[in-house]
């Protein structure tokens, strides 16, 4: 049986919403579903598991709609799915009473059921969130069931998946351990956007399949998963058509505000310019040098500049001709505390600044 696991999908997000582009990211994030869907299709994968929030927000019933017949298209995959913390089922959420396509299976319960796919011979267990915070640990005790609910003995051969959204203390604490001695032959995580494979059991966290604010740095994608008879067999793949990347950019004394505007846009195409960037400045930088943040921000995607650079003051010769005076011994208060080098030099750099600034 091959599968794809995907979770955190947040349609319906804007993300970096006071930027230009966001109405663009916003529709990428459709757009990006979309191409997994058409991968599931084209892969002829057996089974799609969404594990929470498919939506940013409650979503709105023509939205439903849309997705319901995109999945109603897929001509061999079923489409599992649970509701996590951002699209909970509250009181008036139209996950409540939404007919499926028959090839779906939503958990509307607030407590863990399963569903046996008889075509699959595979048991899949969940649950959805009704309010946007659960604190009870609900899987740690939780294992692969030996009959039915009913008593009849199961096939031989079924396969059990656990599809589980949570993993912090305010969404469903999770226990690794417990989980990783259950018995189950897959268990499918979402609610954590950073991928992550455990090496000691078959289970994972897909991660968001596309990165939804500027903390969700490193790659994004999906589970790829086969399960055969012996064993689980699962690997990574990036799907995500934009990242959020760092830019690590020192500046030197010599470089003016054009110079350090050129190294940025050569770091921002070595990186893939259509990406979007945080420009953190760090290292020396002339006296009189005036950092032009609106210039970097016009290279590109940039959400913002972080000016980490400090002047580069002869501070040996700024004592020596200033023992005597208040900078002097400013410089010998600051030079004789016990503090890292690296707050020191920033103490030295703000004091130098305001001294000259009063001047």
């Amino acid at each position: 049986m091959n599968f794809i696991h995907t979770a955190d999908i947040h349609l319906g997000a804007a993300p970096d919403s006071t930027m230009t582009w966001a109405t663009d990211r916003g529709t990428e994030i459709w757009d990006s579903f979309y191409k997994l869907l058409d991968e599931t299709e084209r892969s002829g994968a057996d089974l799609l598991l969404i594990a929470g929030d498919l939506f940013h927000r409650q979503p709105l019933k023509r939205e439903l709609k849309e997705l319901n017949y995109r999945f109603s298209q897929l001509t061999h995959a079923k489409v599992v799915i649970v509701a996590g913390n951002h699209d909970y089922i509250g009181n008036q959420s139209f996950y409540k009473d939404f007919e499926w396509a028959d090839n779906v299976v939503f958990f509307r319960k607030n407590h863990i059921s399963y569903v046996y796919i008889q075509s699959l011979n595979l048991i899949v267990y969940g649950m959805s969130y009704d309010r946007q915070e659960i604190t009870e640990a609900m899987y740690d005790s939780l294992k692969p069931m030996r009959r039915f609910r009913d008593g009849r003995p199961l096939p031989d051969g079924c396969r059990h998946i656990l599809l589980a959204h949570g993993g912090d203390s305010s969404h469903i604490p999770i226990n690794q351990e417990k989980l990783r001695q259950a018995g189950f032959d897959y268990i499918a995580l979402g609610h954590i956007h950073k991928p992550w494979i455990d090496d000691r059991s078959p289970m994972a966290y897909a991660g968001a399949l596309e990165p939804i604010d500027r903390n969700d740095e490193g790659p994004h994608g999906y589970i790829r998963g086969v399960l055969n008879e012996s064993e689980t067999k699962i690997d990574f793949v990036p799907f995500a058509s934009r990242s959020y990347i760092t830019l690590n950019v020192p500046v030197a004394p010599e470089m003016t505000m054009r110079q350090l505007a050129e190294q940025v846009k050569a770091l921002m195409g070595q990186n893939g310019r259509q990406n979007m960037f945080q420009i953190a400045i760090s290292g020396f930088r002339d006296v009189d040098f005036e950092l032009d943040e609106r210039m970097l921000m016009r290279l590109g995607r940039v959400l913002a500049v972080h000016d980490h650079s400090v002047p580069d003051y002869d501070f040996q010769r700024i004592y020596d001709e200033n023992k005597d005076n208040i900078i002097g011994m400013y410089i010998r208060h600051i030079s004789e505390m016990e503090i890292s080098d690296d707050l020191k030099a920033k103490a030295l750099c703000y004091g130098m600044k305001a001294f000259y600034q009063t001047k």
